[in-house]
């Protein structure tokens, strides 16, 4: 493990701790079992540290859907929905959540949320052309009706956004598989599978 990873896996073992808030880069140091220097040699910041550590955690889980998905056996609605699955079962620590929910962190957040919709959409708009290819889809923009799908999601279903119940959680899914449906041109009960979890 090189130094960089090395300092995130701190941070983020501190942030398991229930320690990432009140942390200091002396404390992150210490964990790591390096200097203090050494820190400010790859990172300017704790904040930076959390940045970094929020760009491993996500591309970690980016990687593994892209895994999850890379049997050209599957369909392209096959390939959505196990993607759509792997994503939201990808067990983040939920220290490290509620550290980036705290609204002082808002910017992290907004990178984060940024980073999710460059990473997953050009997989999305992947599927999205083999569904066309494949006869299941009709779509002249994949790309951007990816984006549009996976910015969606992202926001609107993020918990420390939003405070929507099961109920209102399921509604929302239910309009957003049907939408999709439509411009897609995706037989009907396509996207069920984003609210029959």
């Amino acid at each position: 493990m090189d130094k960089r990873e090395l300092i995130i896996k701190s941070m983020e073992q501190l942030l398991i701790e229930d320690k990432g808030a009140s942390c200091s880069v002396s404390d992150i140091a210490k964990k790591a079992g390096i200097g203090k220097g050494s820190i400010y040699y790859y990172y300017k910041s704790k904040e930076e540290i959390f940045d970094a550590l929020v760009d491993y955690i996500y591309s970690k889980r980016i990687n593994q859907c892209k895994e999850v998905i890379a049997n050209d056996k599957f369909n392209a609605l096959e390939k959505l929905e196990l993607l759509f699955k792997s994503y939201y079962n990808y067990d983040v620590d939920s220290s490290i959540d509620v550290y980036l929910h705290q609204q002082q962190n808002a910017a992290i957040h907004q990178k984060s949320l940024a980073k999710i919709l460059n990473l997953l959409s050009p997989i999305i708009a992947d599927i999205f052309t083999k569904g066309i290819n494949e006869k299941l889809f009709i779509c002249e923009k994949p790309e951007e009706t990816a984006e549009i799908f996976v910015s969606t999601f992202c926001f609107l279903f993020d918990h420390g956004i939003f405070g929507w119940t099961a109920e209102q959680i399921e509604k929302k899914a239910k309009a957003l598989a049907y939408l999709f449906e439509k411009g897609l041109n995706a037989p009907e009960g396509s996207f069920k599978f984003l609210y029959s979890q």
